[in-house]
């Protein structure tokens, strides 16, 4: 199944009295980046985690934040830092008598002072519920993240077939047109040639065609304008990329890519060689396909 790199999953479990919410978010990278964040008591459940993580994610940047609460938990307490905060009242005290200044060093003042209160640190372990409750909620989140970049997948890959669906009927216009241009091309030459030759008002007969040197040009033009290749080329690219969107085995956005970069340089070719317009507009109009599919393309895992 396709994917989108971006996505967003939730997940909640209880265990005990134990609450964990875990939150998936996700955007494009060209690599699988996964940061998950879980309080220092449960560190000891992040490489699993992790893997759960690893066999979920191919590529893309993911976050994944962790909080827990508990039914009735005592209040925390906190650490006074009673040594700053003399230094910090004989600080004020000095100031006050040096400079002439007036008030008094309040509690909310002394409260609001930086590292005066800090909360104690438990250093505890997690207990079995919390561990259950965590596995649980991220578990149910991963599973969201991986619906919601299901679904985003699904859109991106209608859109790629309608585009590459649009490009194939591009390249047979081109290729029909193509048959054509040398026939063209003989007349259009053909006709300037006898504009150019077009007797003085003195002659009575026109200067010859010679056939052979009018043969020789429209060959020289057919190989110079030649894009059979291009074609061929460009259409074997659209058969890989409908491969790769019937039957993904692993993360395919690089391939992708790669095989848009592909198609991007033959369509180039394609009207840098054409001396007709109609297949210029035409390769131009491919062109952009190829850019707007690249742009999809980007997003998708």
């Amino acid at each position: 199944m396709i994917k989108s790199m971006t996505g967003f999953g939730r997940g909640e479990a209880s265990a005990g009295g134990v609450r964990a919410t875990v939150e998936l978010r996700s955007v494009n990278h060209r690599f699988a980046d996964l940061k998950i964040r879980v309080p220092p008591e449960l560190a000891e459940v992040e490489p699993q985690l992790q893997q759960t993580l690893q066999r979920s994610i191919g590529r893309g940047r993911v976050e994944v934040s962790v909080s827990m609460a508990r039914d009735g938990a005592p209040a925390p307490s906190f650490d006074i830092n009673r040594g700053l905060v003399a230094s910090y009242v004989e600080a004020a005290r000095s100031l006050r008598q040096e400079f002439g200044l007036h008030g008094d060093v309040s509690l909310e003042g002394v409260l609001s002072l930086p590292d005066v209160v800090r909360p104690k640190s438990s250093h505890r372990t997690a207990d079995p519920e919390e561990r259950r409750a965590l596995v649980e909620a991220f578990d149910r989140a991963v599973s969201a993240h991986d619906a919601m970049r299901r679904k985003e997948g699904r859109i991106l890959v209608r859109d790629v077939r309608a585009r590459a669906a649009a490009m194939k009927k591009l390249s047979a216009s081109i290729a029909r047109r193509a048959r054509r241009v040398p026939a063209l091309y003989a007349r259009r030459l053909e006709g300037r040639v006898r504009e150019l030759l077009r007797p003085a008002a003195n002659k009575k007969q026109p200067l010859p065609i010679e056939a052979s040197r009018l043969a020789q040009e429209v060959a020289l033009l057919a190989e110079r304008s030649d894009i059979t290749e291009e074609l061929v080329r460009f259409d074997g690219y659209l058969e890989q990329l409908g491969e790769l969107l019937d039957a993904p085995a692993e993360p395919i956005g690089k391939k992708l890519d790669f095989i848009m970069q592909e198609m991007n340089r033959e369509a180039n070719t394609i009207n840098s060689k054409a001396v007709d317009l109609a297949i210029c507009q035409a390769a131009i109009e491919m062109k952009a396909e190829v850019e707007k599919i690249r742009e999809q393309v980007q997003n998708i895992e």
